[in-house]
């Protein structure tokens, strides 16, 4: 991952990240808006997602396994409207297959606009056999 550099069709940017924590923006596009004239609540929520999976990912792909959100939950908390997003991640716990993660949405202004928790599954990847699958049943 490059910080700085846009990522993804939302454009995320990654700023930050260690093992269990990591720090992404999003600069407010009206063609993100809901009829409302907001920041449609799946870009908040897709931001908050892209921090924690990298966060969790900080810790588990060095050991040579993955992760995937198995759980999220989103507490909107104001309406956006302009400027930029910050998200930020902190796993909480993580254990062999399971891995807690929480995240906070920040507006411009310092604001905190969204907060979630998920669980991760942690998954080992598996060796290359050299052989497909078993087809013969």
């Amino acid at each position: 991952m490059t910080a700085g550099i846009p990522r993804g069709p939302l454009g995320f940017v990654p700023q930050t990240a260690a093992p269990g924590t990591a720090t992404w923006t999003y600069t407010v596009d009206p063609a993100h808006f809901n009829p409302n004239g907001t920041l449609h609540g799946g870009v908040v929520m897709a931001l908050l997602d892209t921090a924690m999976g990298y966060a969790v990912a900080a810790l588990v792909v060095p050991e040579g396994s993955f992760n995937v959100a198995a759980q999220m939950n989103v507490h909107f908390l104001e309406a956006v409207r302009t400027g930029t997003l910050a998200a930020t991640a902190t796993v909480r716990k993580r254990g062999k297959r399971l891995a807690v993660v929480e995240a906070e949405a920040t507006d411009s202004d310092g604001r905190v606009v969204a907060v979630a928790t998920a669980s991760h599954s942690i998954i080992p990847r598996k060796a290359a056999t050299g052989s497909g699958p078993d087809r013969s049943t």
